[in-house]
């Protein structure tokens, strides 16, 4: 029994000590050099209009968390962060035996992009990322969907983290 205590003990220091780090919390560093950047544009052709100001103030919580940056005004920055939601949907994931809905889904799909603020130029992109929450039928579909947009942020910040 002791020798698995101290193995496991033994394991979690080994982790630590060789710099490993959960995807969730570890640092990452924005390309060319970049520190001073700001949020140009949040693109939401949806008609979901709580979209805008929630992925705008996650975004920048998940980013401030994990990256060395300086989130400045348009004059001072190196590069402009556009934030694109490319579609956000819900439906039916579970109908009961009469046909009425048990359980929803709501599904989410954005791109974001670190363009130069010299030339506008991409930086970095990080492609399509879609995530999915479900939640009961009569239960709110938003908080589904920030849950949803949560892990998006988390998947591009991890994705930049594995680029760079």
């Amino acid at each position: 029994m002791y020798r698995i205590i101290f193995f496991l003990i033994f394991c979690a220091f080994l982790m630590v000590g060789c710099g490993y780090h959960f995807s969730a919390s570890a640092p990452i560093t924005l390309p060319r050099g970049v520190s001073n950047i700001f949020i140009s544009e949040v693109d939401n052709p949806t008609l979901e209009a709580w979209i805008d100001p929630f992925l705008r103030s996650r975004f920048r919580e998940e980013f401030t968390r994990r990256a060395q940056i300086n989130w400045v005004d348009e004059s001072q920055a190196e590069a402009h962060v556009v934030l694109r939601i490319i579609a956000f949907t819900t439906d039916t994931e579970l109908s009961g035996a009469q046909d009425q809905t048990l359980r929803e889904r709501a599904t989410v799909v954005m791109e974001t992009e670190f363009r130069s603020q010299l030339d506008n130029s991409l930086i970095w992109s990080s492609g399509h990322i879609s995530d999915s929450e479900t939640f009961e039928s009569g239960t709110s579909a938003i908080a589904a969907g920030e849950r949803a947009l949560d892990n998006a942020i988390r998947r591009t910040a991890d994705g930049l983290g594995a680029d760079y």
